[in-house]
């Protein structure tokens, strides 16, 4: 059985289990205005108080590439395996890496919509079963 936290990444007051995965997209200590807490403290400490929350616990990270690599520096580990989330918006940055540290995910469990359904090929693969595009690489997960 699984449990679900939800929490202030930063003022965390319940016991965590240290088995428990930890999914998080943690404020990015840009000024954002948030109700109750500053999102702008020195870069350091930032850094440190994620690595002391996340130091040695299976976790998914969703942040900024450029950041993500100063978490991994400071956590002195690095990703299992990494993957972009892109999407459209009005923002100069629109995207953000999910990064896997001490789990890999399946990506055979996730399939992409196929964007040409009326091609015959598709649409036999529709009538298969095959409810979308394979996410992997030749049968194999993308490294």
């Amino acid at each position: 059985m699984s449990s679900l936290y939800n929490g202030d990444c930063f003022n965390i007051d319940i016991d965590i289990p240290e088995n428990a995965v930890i999914i998080t997209d943690p404020p990015f200590n840009m000024g954002y205005h948030y109700n109750g807490y500053k999102d702008k403290m020195p870069e350091a400490e930032y850094y440190a108080r994620l690595s002391r929350l996340f130091q040695g616990r299976p976790l998914v990270c969703i942040m900024f590439p450029e950041m993500l690599h100063k978490l991994s520096i400071s956590m002195g580990r690095c990703p299992t395996r990494v993957v972009s989330w892109v999407y459209n918006s009005n923002t100069a940055k629109q995207h953000r890496d999910i990064a896997f540290y001490d789990i890999t995910p399946d990506f055979r469990k996730v399939r992409q919509p196929y964007k040409n359904p009326k091609d015959k090929r598709i649409a036999e693969r529709i009538a298969n079963g095959i409810g979308g595009a394979d996410c992997t690489t030749g049968g194999t997960l993308i490294k």
